[in-house]
């Protein structure tokens, strides 16, 4: 009897101390399941997560340098993009750019009007020496043209292009966007799925739901991984107090007949 009564403390306090993570994988569930409605990714938060484990000076220890891209300047200058930033070749040696410090650089290319960075939070500018981005969103690469614009593509949204680097507009080339506009999605190839993007798939609702209808998944799952958490909390503390009551109850009665 003894030997039950240890197991189910055991039990529930490890159930009591789970119920912290548990309870975090619900509600960061539902933030990551609408992250892009709510405009989660244009916050940055650099500056306060800095006491966590994986954000610390420790972390930086185990990360490792990507060349993203590379590009020959016409004033004689060499910048290579990384998953890091932007970083300009010097005799001295690689000098990180500030202003795009932390981002992933995926690709380069020149502009009528400067430098033009190719990043996962946004197209970035450069124009006499300062930075500016001149079009949100998650961009996959940039291309220059004979003609002089550029071309970029934003995930989820398409291709745009520019011929200075400051304004853009939607790609209407009928060459490119035109030639799909008729395509059924029966005619396209079917994208390859490897063990790992399965187990993705599978573990976002997408397997099941498809793309679009991946976020019911992930609420389901958030709702009723906090459910178990609140409840399980609730369950617990109704028998501690439990407990306590049938203990001093003991007391109580005990000294009742002591007194008698």
């Amino acid at each position: 009897m003894q030997i039950n009564l240890k197991a189910r403390d055991w039990h529930n306090w490890v159930s009591v101390i789970l119920v912290v993570p548990m309870l975090l994988i619900g509600f960061t569930s539902f933030f990551l399941a609408h992250k892009k409605d709510l405009g989660l990714n244009e916050i940055d938060m650099t500056p306060y997560v800095a006491w966590l484990p994986g954000y610390g000076e420790g972390a930086m220890q185990g990360q490792h340098l990507e060349l993203r891209s590379v590009l020959q300047l016409p004033d004689g200058r060499q910048v290579v993009g990384t998953n890091v930033g932007l970083f300009e070749l010097t005799a001295a040696g690689p000098v990180s750019v500030q202003a795009l410090e932390g981002m992933q650089v995926r690709n380069l290319a020149m502009t009528g009007e400067g430098l033009l960075a190719a990043t996962k939070e946004g197209v970035w500018l450069e124009r006499a020496g300062a930075w500016q981005q001149v079009l949100a969103g998650d961009a996959w690469n940039a291309n220059s043209a004979a003609d002089g614009s550029v071309t970029v593509a934003l995930k989820e949204q398409g291709l745009f292009i520019s011929h200075d680097g400051l304004n853009w507009l939607a790609w209407q080339g009928a060459d490119v966007a035109g030639a799909f506009a008729g395509m059924r999605d029966t005619e396209l190839p079917r994208e390859r799925v490897t063990l790992g993007k399965l187990v993705t798939d599978l573990h976002t609702g997408k397997a099941f739901m498809g793309k679009t209808g991946e976020w019911v998944w992930i609420d389901l799952l958030a709702l009723v991984w906090v459910f178990l958490g609140f409840t399980g909390l609730w369950l617990w503390w109704r028998a501690q107090t439990r407990r306590r009551d049938a203990a001093v109850k003991r007391v109580q009665a005990g000294a009742a007949r002591t007194d008698a």
